[in-house]
């Protein structure tokens, strides 16, 4: 039997989150549930059984490196500190920076992200299970002002995505299983202009890759101070 690799996985937290940002608090240290979002996700990823963890933020979060430094986790993290155009370039940049060889798979999630008690754990097995290009835990709680739709065909492989995928009932959940090959697709997109991770997403699709998704319990992405009562709802 071969042995299954140690998972690694990454955390997006570059973004500016704005719309927080404006309630006084950096993204990554809002608190839901009396836990700031950053601890959260790395807390499920911890569940899920990460061996190493590389979290990318931007040059002014640097207090969120404060706070998690500050902690214990039974992983190895690394830190990118860089301001990226786009949700796509910190994406691949966490991607280059977790794969080791060209059969890797890793984990990677929005730092935005709230998901039951584990949630991570779960979506991995299953992504485990099969052999995507990326794996996307879909849910069909929509509180967002652009959900990225997801349309599915009989065997959980994903046909369609975007404003393809109008009136689906899924929508992306803001975590990812993802193969070390989509790296192939990296330097054209970013030369291409690619910006958006769901425009990388649905070019990959388009390129003939395999994207699925697997539908996970209900989670939330917090990008407004609303989103928070939400989250903390949902927790309960």
């Amino acid at each position: 039997m071969t042995r299954q690799r140690a998972l690694r996985a990454g955390v997006i937290a570059a973004g500016a989150g704005e719309r927080l940002a404006a309630a006084g608090s950096l993204k990554p240290l809002v608190r839901v549930g009396g836990r700031p979002l950053i601890d959260r996700v790395l807390g499920s990823i911890a569940d899920a059984g990460a061996a190493a963890v590389v979290v990318i933020i931007n040059e002014r979060s640097l207090p969120v490196r404060d706070h998690v430094s500050s902690d214990s986790w039974p992983f190895d993290i690394r830190w990118i500190v860089q301001t990226t155009p786009s949700s796509m370039h910190s994406f691949l940049l966490v991607l280059e920076a977790l794969v080791e060889g060209a059969d890797d798979r890793v984990l990677i999630s929005t730092v935005d992200t709230v998901v039951p008690e584990g949630a991570f754990a779960e979506f991995v097995s299953a992504a485990r299970a099969g052999d995507a290009d990326v794996t996307l835990a879909l849910t069909t709680l929509v509180d967002d002002d652009h959900p990225l739709r997801v349309r599915l065909d009989g065997d959980r492989r994903v046909s369609a995505i975007g404003d393809d995928a109008d009136g689906s009932a899924f929508v992306t959940a803001g975590y990812y299983f993802v193969h070390a090959r989509v790296l192939n697709e990296a330097d054209l997109a970013r030369r291409q202009g690619v910006s958006a991770l769901r425009a990388f997403l649905g070019r990959l699709i388009d390129r003939g890759y395999r994207i699925d998704g697997v539908v996970m319990p209900d989670s939330i992405d917090v990008d407004r101070p609303s989103d928070v009562v939400v989250a903390e709802r949902l927790l309960q």
